[in-house]
């Protein structure tokens, strides 16, 4: 069901523009996200460099690109927090007793 929600959201008629506010809510929460990712010391370049470009398209009216750009930037930063918790004890397996 979510599948053909998602492909008739896609269908060609019915795609939409985003609007700038969606495009600074996209940024701003990717922003958000790197912040955390700073917080556990683990920020990702790829993640930093995707929120420079959103930020340049957002500044060029591009908010479509923006909203994308910022929608990744955002999971990177998501996984860069995922996996410093996932690493944050296992160095412990590599300590030799």
């Amino acid at each position: 069901m979510l599948a053909a929600c998602v492909a008739a959201m896609l269908a060609p008629g019915l795609a939409r523009a985003a609007t700038k506010t969606e495009a600074q809510a996209a940024l701003a929460a990717a922003r958000k996200a790197e912040a955390a990712a700073g917080a556990v010391r683990n920020r990702w370049l790829p993640a930093e460099a995707a929120l420079k470009q959103a930020a340049q398209a957002l500044a060029a009216g591009q908010y479509d690109g923006s909203v994308a750009v910022s929608e990744r930037a955002r999971a990177l930063a998501n996984r860069s927090i995922q996996q410093a918790k996932e690493q944050d004890g296992l160095w412990q397996n590599e300590v030799i007793r």
